[in-house]
């Protein structure tokens, strides 16, 4: 896993943002785009996301996200989209705990998925995650 930042040397990196991990990818402070992605070494099918937020001095989470997906690691990033074509917007956590499932419209073959938060609870953009699917071949 890979993210666009993280906040601070020894804490907080895109590995550490598993679900129900007691850590999380927290991005720095400065993100003004910030995303975490999972390279899945080979395409896979993908069907959802599950998200978390976190509590630690500060509870954090993601209201709001979009899925992007490579189907090869040399393609450019498409969008999941709704069932119009249209960029899906996913609604994300309502709390520090909860995990949130949102499966996709229809599901993707990917290498490569990454999330990039839209919106967020908290001055900082913290997350857990896990995606849903199984292995193309």
């Amino acid at each position: 896993m890979t993210a666009s930042s993280q906040y601070g040397t020894i804490c907080c990196s895109a590995s550490e943002g598993r679900l129900n991990n007691r850590n999380k990818w927290l991005a720095a402070s400065n993100d003004a785009n910030p995303w975490i992605e999972v390279d899945l070494d080979e395409p896979t099918v993908v069907t959802g996301v599950i998200t978390q937020g976190i509590s630690r001095s500060i509870r954090m989470w993601v209201t709001a996200y979009k899925v992007a997906y490579k189907k090869q690691h040399s393609s450019d990033y498409e969008y999941v989209t709704d069932g119009n074509g249209d960029i899906k917007v996913f609604i994300g956590n309502t709390d520090t705990d909860t995990p949130v499932t949102n499966l996709f419209d229809e599901s993707v073959v990917a290498t490569v998925v990454r999330i990039e938060p839209m919106e967020w609870y908290s001055n900082y953009v913290a997350m857990r995650l896990e995606l849903l699917g199984c292995r193309h071949n």
